[in-house]
């Protein structure tokens, strides 16, 4: 059992979560005046240090190294936080972008962690939540309803920023074009006197219905029949896309608009065991631009992702954050790139 400690005018707290931030708050004193005396600066008044030991003595403070990271904040630390699907494995795009934002990063007092977890258990052991005061900001990836990643940032008042658009609109995100993206699409097919199209997404996150929307309201547009777009969603994996795509072998649509370039590759794969001829018997685009997808046989037609514009604004808004900057949410547009998976 956790022992509780009570202080006079404050609720109590459980000692094993005790954080620097917590003590600075009880003491009424800044988390670096904290930081100085527990690295033993002499630049705190005897008076100040005094309570401050108090605090960290009653409430069972344990100092960890990363709290020397307090005593010099112009060095910033900023955390890349995925969050991942038991069985769904890292994506290409996923690591073009984490790459791009390091790159980015030409700034030598500023470091740039990646942590990746599974379950909201695996949370609980994540840095940021068991070593608030070592973090400076967070960059979200995969964010969720209700996510809880967001809850303990806003608990421990640590500015972050989501890439894909958010669940929340008050909260800062930088994403793709993605409303736009399936209006590009939906446009050039219709070009092409495509129309019965197939749409194979992942999860509704608010990133991928956006696209979806985009077709939509382009079908609307345009007075095409909407009868002729199927939506399927919660296609996360690899063997999600086989057994869709096995399934669809009989009734064939125009064209798979696959959300994602490796899953749009894995399809034409399919396609081809089953003596499918892309695109002659069925056209296939993806989404990303993988730089293997202009390599396939045939290339891939496919959406292409601004990787170092989307980079540079999410290093810049969690920067300008962390600066106490006001900042805006942003969505960077996207180019179609046509290759020979569409026909004619």
């Amino acid at each position: 059992m956790l022992a509780l400690t009570f202080l006079k005018g404050f609720d109590f707290v459980l000692n094993e979560k005790i954080t620097i931030k917590e003590i600075a708050k009880y003491a009424g004193v800044s988390t670096q005046t904290v930081s100085r005396v527990v690295n033993d600066s002499p630049n705190v008044k005897k008076e100040t240090k005094d309570k401050i030991l108090k605090y960290i003595e009653e409430l069972g403070y344990k100092p960890n190294f990363y709290a020397k990271a307090l005593v010099n904040k112009k060095n910033k630390n900023i955390l890349i936080l995925l969050k991942r699907k038991v069985g769904h494995k890292a994506t290409i795009w996923t690591n073009t972008l984490i790459s791009e934002i390091v790159l980015q990063n030409t700034d030598k007092n500023i470091s740039i962690f990646v942590e990746q977890y599974y379950t909201d258990e695996d949370l609980k052991k994540s840095i940021v939540n068991t070593s608030g005061t070592f973090i400076d900001g967070v960059i979200i990836f995969y964010e969720e309803e209700n996510d809880k990643r967001i809850d303990i940032l806003e608990k421990l008042n640590i500015p972050y920023v989501i890439f894909g658009k958010s669940y929340d609109s008050n909260r800062i995100y930088v994403s793709n074009e993605d409303y736009n993206s399936g209006v590009k699409v939906s446009q050039y097919l219709f070009s092409k006197n495509i129309e019965r199209i197939d749409i194979l997404s992942a999860d509704p996150t608010p990133m991928n219905e956006e696209r979806i929307r985009g077709f939509v309201e382009t079908y609307k547009k345009y007075n095409r029949d909407l009868d002729k777009l199927k939506i399927v969603r919660k296609l996360n994996t690899s063997e999600d896309i086989r057994k869709i795509i096995s399934n669809s072998i009989d009734d064939l649509p125009q064209c798979f608009f696959i959300n994602g370039d490796e899953k749009a590759i894995i399809a034409i794969k399919v396609l081809s065991e089953y003596g499918i001829k892309v695109p002659e018997d069925v056209s296939v685009v993806g989404f990303d631009n993988l730089p293997i997808s202009g390599y396939t046989i045939p290339g891939l037609t496919t959406i292409s992702m601004n990787y170092k514009e989307l980079s540079k604004k999410i290093l810049e808004k969690i920067i300008s954050l962390l600066d106490g900057k006001i900042v805006k949410s942003e969505e960077i547009e996207s180019k179609l790139i046509i290759r020979e998976s569409v026909k004619g």
